[in-house]
C-alpha cells in the first residue's frame, strides 16, 4: 500500500513538473539586432535599409519598436510574432509604408534570433511613389 501511495505521489509530481515546463512567461520580452531590408524590384530607386532593430513583444505576440541606421531618422516598426511567423509594418514616410512577411529560423529568450522574409514597400493613395518588392533580415546580437 505504501509502495503504491509513492508511487502515486511520484507521478503527480511529474505531471506537475510537466506542466510547469510548457507555461509562457507573462511577462514583455525586449530584443535587439541587425536589420536590413532592401528592394531591387519595382519602378523607381530601390531602398536599403541596414542598421539595428530594437523591439518588445508583448504577451498576445504584438511587437513595437524602432530601426535605426546610417543617420537616418529612427523609424518605428509594429507587427506580430507567433510562433515561428513575423510580421512588420513601417511608416517610411513621404507616404510609403514597408510590409514585411517572414519566418523566425530561431527563437531564444522569446525573441527571434535569425528571421528574414520578403517585403513590400506601397504607397498611399494619390502620392507620387512606386510598388517594390524586395526582402528584409534580422539577425540577434
Amino acid at each position: 500500500m505504501r509502495r503504491r501511495l509513492a508511487q502515486m505521489v511520484l507521478l503527480m509530481l511529474v505531471f506537475g513538473l510537466a506542466a510547469c515546463a510548457g507555461a509562457t512567461s507573462d511577462a514583455s520580452v525586449s530584443c535587439s539586432g541587425s536589420f536590413k531590408a532592401s528592394t531591387r524590384l519595382g519602378v523607381g530607386e530601390g531602398l536599403e535599409l541596414l542598421g539595428n532593430l530594437t523591439f518588445q513583444i508583448d504577451t498576445s505576440g504584438a511587437l513595437s519598436g524602432n530601426f535605426a541606421g546610417g543617420g537616418q531618422t529612427s523609424i518605428q516598426v509594429v507587427g506580430q510574432v507567433s510562433g515561428r511567423s513575423v510580421n512588420l509594418a513601417a511608416d517610411l514616410g513621404g507616404g510609403q509604408y514597408l510590409f514585411g512577411s517572414g519566418t523566425a529560423q530561431s527563437i531564444a529568450n522569446g525573441c527571434p534570433t535569425i528571421a528574414g522574409g520578403s517585403l513590400a514597400i506601397e504607397s498611399a493613395p494619390g502620392s507620387n511613389s512606386a510598388e517594390q518588392v524586395g526582402s528584409w533580415f534580422y539577425s540577434a546580437q
